[in-house]
């Protein structure tokens, strides 16, 4: 286990770490909930600010629409500095947050079974930015939140990220000052400070479990892109169609590449113009009316020619699926909250 502290999921785990793949066929089959929150008990998930209303590619998100959506921000120096290092996440309950392990290692890019990969960076160098709808502009649906700890998982391309919470201060009020407004010795409510709500809630995405993946051709799935456009890079919803089989021009002449195996699902994007930068972007999906979670782009180093077609890298976009390592997600989600259900 590669981690900065990994010592309680060793404890978690046990000796040996046992994947399940994902078939063209056959659905995965864990011992959980097929929807599943990683929220405490009774906490939804995957519900948008405008669940039912209509999502418009590229036009900038506002606050609340997508409150999962997780900025990771790396400082090497001065904090006055805009990051050295930008990742995405998304979160999964009120103190964890998911991410492409590759963005955050130390050797930008390292995946399982290469040089570097699980020496992270610096935990108290980073910040996660839960809600963002743009780099580092805050807004009243979204929270700051200093790290605990990043565990990555042995076989992929994911890390779990602990977040630092800080419970509020008790607000002491001194009795001594308040007037007694009718003698009784009860202070004049209109007297007692105001109580400020803290507006950010925690809102994280779903995981779905037992899900064949065949059942989502022709379903709509979206990323979050910072746009090109808008002078602060807010970011856009962008529409992905999962089409069974990766067409780019010409490719009907060639062998159909399929738009999934086991680890990763690909879509062509030759006419989306998409940025190159490497975060590690989130992959949504709906199911059942709540919005989960399918996986993060892969490291740009691990992007190639697809056989059986003749896309280039830069006419595809991959994501590496999380469901080969969900129970390893999930463990550690039960270990932090005890076990607690949705």
């Amino acid at each position: 286990m590669s981690t900065h502290d990994a010592r309680w999921l060793r404890r978690l785990r046990g000796p040996s770490t046992v994947l399940f793949s994902v078939t063209l066929t056959v659905a995965i089959l864990l011992a959980i909930p097929p929807v599943r929150s990683a929220a405490t008990s009774g906490v939804s998930c995957g519900i948008r600010k405008a669940q039912n209303g209509t999502i418009y590619p590229g036009v900038a998100i506002e606050p609340g629409e997508w409150p999962w959506h997780t900025l990771i921000y790396y400082w090497s120096g001065s904090r006055l500095d805009p990051p050295s290092r930008i990742c995405e996440g998304a979160l999964l309950s009120d103190r964890f947050v998911l991410a492409a392990a590759h963005c955050l290692s130390a050797v930008r890019g390292a995946r399982p079974g290469m040089a570097g990969h699980g020496e992270l960076l610096p935990a108290h160098q980073l910040v996660v930015h839960v809600g963002a709808v743009s780099v580092q502009q805050d807004n009243e649906h979204s929270h700051r939140f200093q790290v605990r700890n990043v565990t990555v998982e042995d076989e992929s391309d994911l890390a779990l990220i602990e977040l630092l919470v800080v419970p509020p201060e008790p607000k002491l009020i001194d009795e001594l000052a308040l007037e007694w407004g009718d003698g009784s010795g009860i202070p004049s409510e209109e007297l007692l400070p105001p109580v400020v709500a803290n507006r950010w809630k925690s809102m994280p995405v779903c995981l779905v479990n037992a899900l064949d993946l065949t059942t989502l051709y022709g379903a709509e799935m979206y990323i979050l892109n910072q746009s090109q456009r808008n002078r602060l890079g807010g970011y856009e919803p962008v529409r992905l169609v999962l089409d069974e089989f990766l067409l780019c021009s010409g490719s009907t002449l060639a062998m159909k590449a399929r738009s999934i195996n086991s680890t990763t699902i690909s879509f062509t994007i030759k006419d989306l113009n998409l940025p190159s930068n490497d975060r590690g972007t989130a992959l949504y999906f709906k199911h059942r009316g709540t919005w989960a979670l399918l996986g993060f782009t892969v490291s740009r180093a691990n992007r190639q020619w697809t056989p059986g077609s003749v896309c280039l890298p830069t006419d595809i976009i991959t994501f590496d699926i999380l469901y080969p390592a969900l129970h390893w997600v999930m463990d550690a989600l039960d270990y932090g909250f005890g076990g607690a259900n949705s």
